[in-house]
C-alpha cells in the first residue's frame, strides 16, 4: 500500500466526487479512478459505491479512512522528529492567541524568543476560537482560557489573574478603591461582543452574581475599547495585567468585589509530535507568565 494511494483515497473521502478530487490532487479523473482500483485490489474489498453520479463510502471505506488519517498523522510526526535531528531550533511555529493577549502580553516574549532563536519563524494568529484551531491542526499551540477537557487536547494552566474595572482618570469613579458588584449594573460599560472569550467569561460571572450587564458598545478590538475608555465614553471590565500597558495613559484599574478571574493555558494536541522549537516556546511562555 503506497502513501500516495492513501492521500488520493483521503481526498476522495473528503470530496466524494471523482472529478473534484482529481482536480484537487492535480491528476486526471481516469488516473484517480485507476489508483483507487489498485487500492481496492490491495485491500480486497470495494471502498466506494458508485451510485450514478453519486459516490459514497462503503463500510470498509469508512474503516480505512479512520486508520489512514492516523497513519498520515504519524508519518508527519515522524518527519517532524527527523527534522528536529537536523536542526533543533528551526522551521515554522504557528501560535494562536486571544487578540488582547497578542496586543499587550506577548510582544516582549516574542522579541526575546526571536533574539535567542532567529531561525524559528513564528506565525502568531489572533483568534477567539483557539481550541478548534488546535484541533484542526491550523496552529501548533494555542494560548487560551482554560476550557473543559477534550480527549485530543492537553491544556497546561500557566497563569491566573483577576478582572478589574478600567475607567478614565477623569471619571467620577477614579478615586474609588473598590467597586461593588451591584454598582456595575448602573455603569456604562464597553465590552467585547458576545462570543469573545472575555465577554462570555464576564457574562457567566454576572449570572453567578445575580446581575445582568448590557454594554453601551461592544467593539471587537481591544484598542478601540481602551480608546473609548480614555475618551470617557464608558468603563470596561478587563484583566488587571493589561493596565501595565497603559501606565502612561489616562486610565486606571479599580478592583471589583469578588472579581471574575481568568486562567490562561497552553493548549496543544496530545496525539501530535511537538517540535523542539514548540517545546522550547512552551517553556519560555510558561516562565514568562510565572514571572508576571
Amino acid at each position: 500500500m503506497e502513501l500516495r494511494h492513501l492521500h488520493y483515497f483521503l481526498t476522495l473521502c473528503e470530496e466524494l466526487h471523482f472529478s473534484e478530487a482529481a482536480f484537487k490532487i492535480g491528476i486526471s479523473q481516469p488516473t484517480l479512478s485507476q489508483q483507487i482500483r489498485v487500492l481496492e485490489g490491495e485491500v480486497g474489498v470495494p471502498l466506494f459505491d458508485r451510485l450514478g453520479k453519486k459516490t459514497v463510502q462503503t463500510e470498509a471505506g469508512l474503516i480505512l479512512q479512520r486508520y489512514a488519517i492516523k497513519a498520515i498523522k504519524e508519518l508527519e510526526n515522524a518527519q517532524t522528529a527527523i527534522d528536529d535531528l537536523k536542526d533543533a531550533y528551526s522551521g515554522t511555529l504557528r501560535v494562536a492567541v486571544l487578540p488582547s493577549d497578542l496586543d499587550y502580553h506577548l510582544t516582549e516574549l516574542l522579541v526575546a524568543f526571536h533574539r535567542d532563536f532567529p531561525s524559528v519563524h513564528i506565525e502568531v494568529i489572533p483568534s477567539i476560537d483557539i481550541p478548534n484551531k488546535v484541533l484542526l491542526n491550523e496552529v501548533d499551540i494555542g494560548l487560551a482560557l482554560v476550557e473543559p477537557a477534550h480527549s485530543q487536547l492537553t491544556a497546561r494552566p500557566i497563569f491566573k489573574e483577576s478582572y478589574c474595572l478600567f475607567v478614565s482618570k477623569k471619571s467620577h469613579l477614579a478615586t474609588r478603591k473598590k467597586i461593588e458588584i451591584s454598582e456595575l449594573v448602573d455603569i456604562p460599560l464597553i465590552l467585547y461582543p458576545k462570543g469573545f472569550y472575555g465577554r462570555d467569561l464576564i457574562d457567566r460571572w454576572c449570572l453567578t452574581q445575580g446581575i445582568r450587564v448590557e454594554p453601551i458598545m461592544a467593539p471587537g478590538s481591544s484598542t478601540a475599547i481602551f480608546q473609548l475608555i480614555e475618551a470617557g465614553v464608558g468603563a470596561s471590565i478587563q484583566p488587571h495585567k493589561l493596565i501595565e500597558a497603559f501606565e502612561d495613559k489616562d486610565m486606571i484599574a479599580i478592583p471589583i468585589e469578588d472579581a471574575p478571574q481568568r486562567s490562561l493555558a497552553i493548549i496543544y494536541r496530545n496525539d501530535r509530535y511537538l517540535s523542539k522549537a514548540a517545546q522550547r516556546f512552551i517553556t519560555e511562555l510558561t516562565d514568562y507568565f510565572q514571572k508576571q
